[in-house]
C-alpha cells in the first residue's frame, strides 16, 4: 500500500433514507441561546499544498496499525456525502467519487465503508454512511411516523461497530438549519437551529469515544449560495455552524479540520453547485474532494 493521502431546502435533504423502527421522543433541548467560536483561519494556500495542520504533521501515520489491507474510510453526513441532484436523481453527485479517484489515481489502497450503498459519480464505491434529511442529533427527527432516528448521534455507535473504519469523514449540519416541526412529506425535524453548534461539538466528542482508534476528519461546509440569500438569519447559523465545525475539528490528537469554507470561499461560484444553491455539482463536488484530499493524505502512509 502507497502513502494513502427555507423549507424547500429541507425537504431536499429530506428524502432518501430507508423506514422501520418506532421514532424516538425527543430529547431536552441543548441549552444554547448564543454561540461564538475565536477564529481559527486555515489558509487556502496551505490546503492547496497539501499542508495540514501541526498536530497532523508531527503524529506517526497509520502504518502501524493498517497493514496489509486497504485502509477504511467512512464517510457520514447527509444528502450531501450520499449524493443528491433534485434536478435529476440518477445523478449521485457528491465528494465521495472525486476523492475516491484522486486516491486509487495516487495509487492508495482504500475502501469506502457504510450501510448505504449510492454509488457516486467518478466513483467504483458505493459505501457510506451518507443519509439525506439527517440531522446531527440527538433528537427526535426521522424520515416517517415508524422510521428510526434521522440523525447522525443516535447511529453513530453501530456505524462504528459494523464497519471498523480507520478514517471517519464527517459533514453534517445543514438539515438541523431547517426544523419540521409538523410531519411534512412523512418527516419530522424538531431541531433548534441555536443549538446545531453545541450539538456538531457534542457529536465529535461522541465520535471519538465510540472510534477511539480512528482518524475523524471534521469538516465545514463550502460557501453553499443558498445561505446568503436566505437572508441574514440563516447566513449567521451557517456561520456558526461551520465556526462549530473549525472549533471541533482543531482540537488535535486524533480529530483534524477539513477547511471547505475557507478553501473553496475564493473560488466557489453559482456553478459549483445545482439549482438548489445546496448540492454541488460535478465542479463543485471535484473541488470538495480536493480539500479532503489534502487534509487526509498526510494522515496515511508508505510501509515500504
Amino acid at each position: 500500500m502507497r502513502k494513502l493521502a427555507n423549507a424547500a431546502i429541507g425537504m431536499a435533504l429530506v428524502a432518501v433514507a430507508g423506514c422501520g423502527g418506532t421514532a424516538a421522543t425527543p430529547p431536552a433541548r441543548v441549552a444554547v441561546t448564543h454561540f461564538t467560536v475565536p477564529a481559527s483561519p486555515t489558509t487556502t494556500a496551505a490546503v492547496g499544498a497539501g499542508a495540514a495542520s501541526p498536530d497532523v504533521l508531527a503524529r506517526s501515520s497509520m502504518a502501524a496499525t493498517v497493514t496489509g489491507r486497504p485502509v477504511r474510510i467512512m464517510p457520514v453526513g447527509d444528502s450531501l456525502t450520499q449524493g443528491t441532484d433534485p434536478e435529476d436523481p440518477s445523478k449521485a453527485q457528491t465528494y465521495r467519487g472525486y476523492l475516491e479517484a484522486r486516491l486509487r489515481a495516487a495509487g492508495y489502497d482504500v475502501d469506502f465503508v457504510g450501510s448505504d450503498r449510492t454509488l457516486p459519480i467518478a466513483g467504483s464505491d458505493p459505501d457510506s454512511e451518507g443519509h439525506g434529511g439527517f440531522t446531527i442529533g440527538p433528537d427526535g427527527s426521522n424520515l416517517c411516523a415508524t422510521c428510526p432516528p434521522a440523525n447522525v448521534s443516535d447511529n453513530i455507535g453501530g456505524w462504528v461497530e459494523r464497519n471498523q473504519p480507520d478514517v471517519i469523514l464527517l459533514l453534517i449540519g445543514i438539515n438541523d438549519l431547517f426544523p419540521i416541526e409538523t410531519r411534512t412529506n412523512g418527516a419530522l425535524r424538531p431541531v433548534v437551529p441555536e443549538d446545531a453548534p453545541a450539538k456538531l461539538v457534542a457529536l465529535v466528542d461522541r465520535m471519538e469515544a465510540v472510534a477511539p482508534n480512528a482518524e475523524i476528519l471534521v469538516a465545514s461546509y463550502p460557501p453553499l449560495p443558498f445561505a446568503r440569500s436566505a437572508g441574514p438569519d440563516t447566513m449567521a447559523r451557517f456561520t456558526a455552524l461551520n465556526d462549530a465545525a473549525r472549533l471541533a475539528g482543531s482540537r488535535g490528537g486524533r480529530v483534524h479540520y477539513v477547511p471547505l469554507f475557507e478553501a473553496l470561499s475564493p473560488s466557489w461560484t453559482l456553478v459549483d453547485t445545482v439549482s438548489d444553491g445546496v448540492h454541488p455539482s460535478i465542479l463543485g463536488g471535484d473541488k470538495m474532494a480536493s480539500v479532503f484530499e489534502a487534509v487526509l493524505t498526510p494522515l496515511l502512509a508508505d510501509p515500504s
